[in-house]
């Protein structure tokens, strides 16, 4: 296979290898539900090309969303756009339990890139008629249409005669990946052909993800590690892709594992959290039953990527038949296409003091010590350089500045921003007089014996459950929530609890406030971050005026309030950890986590004589379990209230649906939640379950 653009790829697999299946989709119950063969992809992107073209009147250069469920129509649309000449934008497709919220983060979006159109597929289609929600004629939606489903061309080679006269170049405009810009900011990083070509040939050399391979995945496909390392790995390059929901894997993440003992699979990728919650989730007995000897690379990016975790997978699964050498540590981001460096394979105990204090790299061992994980050799063609971030001069090996790089998977910059990509895409080392221009990653490390470690971030972006947070954004959601907080006194923060991030959040109140009211305090910044954010706060500071640290300008400086939080110099005159709660006057040293703290599920009891509860008993139920996935009183809970509205994300959402099959002794699904939106609503499709049956699947909405 040659080396050409991703679209010349894509028609060469199709034409050598036409029967060879190139993607499946299955669903929670690892059941395929569809799959396509090369020749498939060929016609069905074909299909998808001369539709956009045709019918939507699309030009090239017109910039279209793609908000579908996870799925192979994403990925017809995706390349589609591409051999149209389109370009694709990924988005997350509004989230029907929290509709209005997630439409005006869709809709900045389309604003921003100014897009023509907006393609999903007939499943969603069909679920956001059912929102209430006043959607904008602009821009207008499609439904993108199979080759199979209208008699399309299953000719090898096949290009569509329409697009014909487009071909891109290595500078030619690919698609928009947007990162989690703060809320009235969105970033559209500018993917070029050129871009995905090296990062094609990145992923075929350094892991091996070619003709023969087998990739198992389930992260988001919206974007990068998901977007271009998973789906445009394997369709352009060549390894058998089977996708499942990242909804499915959350419900129950043992499938992931059966699927790659099932496909014999060789690659496989996620997020450090996607880990931790393989070894919470999984049983010794389950482990022992997989075989997972096949697989050569086990891929963890997209968050940081932490010791303990690994150390943990590794030790759980090596009963399962994988080998060490198999998990890959990674470091890369959106605006380097996806990555920057792969299969770190060395490790260092640091002293922590020297490496936040005075961004050394000292070997240290005991309590104040912390244990990297490296993150990979650069390619020949990756120049990282290590950069003291305010003189912009390279530092020594061991020394920690900010990671600088560049190579020609570089993104040509933020759409609509030229002045921010100049500064952030082509940064210049002091003293040179070379022309190279560097990206800027606002991430810290440093170099050891070769290889890259990564050990932080200059900015204060929050990487909490996959997910990047600003901070802004969350202590905007705050300053209104309860009259006794200082609009200026509020600042948000991870801490490392060993396992992952997790957030913690400080907030000054008036000197005058009562004891008596920092318990309420405490309460609304827990519901209104879960409710906002759909995020649960570990540790929730209160303070008196002054507790948290700024500049002589006015700025906060987020990680001195950690630092003091960590070291016990913190004041606090409330302090909250993981649903423990104590008043104090004292310094305010975080104790070790205890568990959460949950209204417990009670069990249903039934009408007398039979075996089906009512529906008043599921409601009741169903309240019960909400409140202890929520950490939050029964009371609070309205049948009538969309669970969006109290702050549900997919993960409570699976957690619900598994409390509930437990405790009906019946399969709730995760799309039962989600086509069910209220406590009501859920009770009643229950009951009806309960007196008639199992009811037939029903649409799956966004959750598929």
């Amino acid at each position: 296979m040659g080396n050409g653009l991703l679209l010349d790829r894509v028609w060469d697999l199709g034409a050598r290898f036409p029967h060879a299946t190139a993607a499946s989709f299955v669903n929670e119950q690892g059941q395929v539900t569809e799959s396509m063969s090369r020749a498939d992809v060929v016609a069905d992107i074909g299909e998808v090309a001369v539709f956009l073209r045709r019918r939507c009147a699309l030009a090239p250069g017109d910039r279209v969303l793609l908000a579908y469920p996870p799925g192979l129509d994403f990925v017809r649309g995706l390349i589609g756009c591409l051999a149209a000449g389109v370009v694709p934008v990924p988005v997350y497709p509004p989230d029907p339990l929290n509709p209005q919220k997630t439409v005006d983060e869709f809709l900045r979006i389309a604003a921003d890139c100014g897009a023509k159109a907006v393609l999903t597929d007939r499943t969603y289609a069909a679920a956001r008629q059912l929102n209430e929600v006043a959607w904008p004629a602009d821009p207008p939606w499609y439904v993108t249409p199979r080759a199979s489903r209208f008699g399309g061309t299953r000719m090898s080679g096949f290009v569509p005669s329409v697009v014909s006269d487009w071909t891109p170049t290595a500078d030619t405009v690919a698609l928009l990946q947007y990162t989690s810009g703060s809320t009235g900011a969105p970033k559209g990083v500018i993917l070029t052909h050129g871009n995905l070509a090296h990062q094609l040939d990145l992923l075929r050399d350094r892991l091996g993800m070619g003709l023969g391979s087998r990739s198992v995945a389930w992260v988001p496909p919206y974007h990068d590690l998901g977007l271009i390392g998973v789906i445009l790995g394997a369709v352009a390059g060549g390894s058998e892709l089977t996708m499942m929901s990242p909804l499915s894997f959350i419900q129950r993440p043992a499938l992931w594992f059966e699927l790659m003992d099932r496909v014999r699979a060789t690659h496989t990728a996620g997020p450090n959290f996607g880990y931790e919650l393989a070894v919470r989730k999984t049983t010794a007995e389950q482990r022992a039953g997989w075989d997972l000897s096949s697989l050569q690379m086990v891929l963890s990016g997209a968050e940081p990527v932490r010791a303990d975790t690994t150390r943990r997978f590794l030790e759980a699964f090596s009963v399962s038949g994988l080998r060490p050498e198999a998990f890959c540590p990674s470091y890369g981001l959106a605006e380097h296409t996806v990555a920057v460096s792969l299969f770190g394979r060395s490790s260092v105990r640091v002293q922590q003091d020297l490496l936040a204090t005075q961004r050394r790299a000292v070997r240290g061992e005991g309590s104040d010590s912390q244990v990297l994980l490296g993150c990979g050799v650069p390619t020949d063609d990756v120049d990282i350089r290590i950069v003291d971030p305010e003189l912009c001069v390279p530092l020594a090996e061991g020394r920690v500045g900010e990671i600088w790089v560049d190579s020609p998977s570089k993104a040509a910059g933020y759409w609509g921003m030229a002045e921010q990509s100049r500064a952030i895409f082509q940064a210049r080392l002091a003293g040179t007089d070379g022309d190279r221009g560097y990206l800027r990653t606002g991430d810290l490390g440093f170099i050891h014996d070769g290889e890259l470690y990564v050990c932080g971030r200059i900015k204060d972006l929050l990487i909490l459950g996959g997910r990047n947070i600003h901070p802004q954004d969350i202590e905007d959601a705050l300053r209104d929530c309860h009259e006794a907080i200082r609009a200026g006194g509020i600042a948000a923060f991870s801490i490392d609890d060993s396992n992952a991030e997790a957030l913690a959040v400080l907030v000054e109140v008036h000197a005058d406030t009562s004891q008596q009211v920092l318990s309420s305090v405490v309460d609304a910044v827990r519901a209104t971050v879960l409710r906002s954010h759909q995020l649960q706060c570990s540790v929730v500071v209160v303070g008196p005026p002054g507790s948290a640290n700024k500049t002589t300008s006015g700025k906060l400086q987020r990680s001195r309030c950690r630092a003091r939080l960590l070291d016990g110099s913190l004041q606090a005159q409330a302090l909250l950890v993981e649903g423990y709660s104590e008043d104090r006057h004292s310094g305010a040293a975080p104790p070790a986590a205890p568990e959460k703290r949950r209204p417990s599920g009670r069990p249903v009891s039934t009408i007398p004589g039979s075996d089906t509860p009512s529906a008043d008993e599921l409601r009741s139920t169903v309240r019960s379990q909400l409140a202890a996935v929520l950490g939050i009183a029964v009371a609070d809970i309205d049948v009538d209230q969309p669970l969006g509205g109290l702050g549900i994300n997919s993960l409570g959402v699976a957690e619900l649906s598994s409390r509930l099959s437990q405790e009906l002794d019946t399969e709730v699904r995760a799309v039962d939640v989600i086509n069910h939106p209220t406590v009501g609503d859920l009770a009643t499709m229950l009951s009806r379950r309960g007196s008639h049956g199992r009811q037939p699947q029903e649409a799956r909405g966004a959750a598929r």
